[in-house]
């Protein structure tokens, strides 16, 4: 009977590992994809914003050129589209931030409710945690109340 229960235990514990694990890759993979919508997101911010810089640049040289004046009016037009792309390449980078910080704390919180609690302490005066039916350190039975072990 007791060996039963022993193979109940360590199914159990099994069973609870791989959902674990399960959970953390869930995480990480999601972390990971909505990191790589928004860095494509970003790069593809980068290259409107060198565009336009380069627009801009050459706007100058050509009305300098040909004009031999600078058009103040086209380069704050281009200013002003160039101070747009920069807020939004902050507010990805915000975003990112916050996806890697809520990905951290998913992380934190599963690991929390993954700890068992200390629900005795053997003769040998090493600590043993829920759902142990045998102390970690001398292997010694533990006779804890099931209501304890289920906790």
């Amino acid at each position: 009977m007791a060996d039963i229960l022993d193979t109940h235990e360590l199914y159990n514990r099994l069973k609870s590992g791989v959902n674990k694990g399960l959970k953390i890759v869930n995480i990480r993979s999601k972390e990971a994809y909505d990191s790589i919508l928004i860095n494509n997101r970003l790069r593809s911010l980068k290259k409107r914003k060198r565009d336009t810089t380069l627009e801009m640049g050459n706007s100058i040289y050509r009305s300098y050129k040909y004009k031999g004046e600078i058009n103040q009016e086209g380069v704050q037009v281009k200013c002003a589209e160039i101070e747009i792309i920069e807020q939004e390449m902050d507010k990805c980078e915000e975003e990112l931030r916050l996806i890697h910080l809520n990905a951290q704390k998913a992380l934190g919180s599963l690991k929390a409710l993954a700890k068992p609690a200390v629900i005795a302490v053997c003769e040998c005066g090493a600590e043993v945690l829920q759902g142990s039916r045998y102390c970690a350190q001398c292997s010694k039975k533990i006779e804890v109340p099931e209501a304890l072990l289920k906790k």
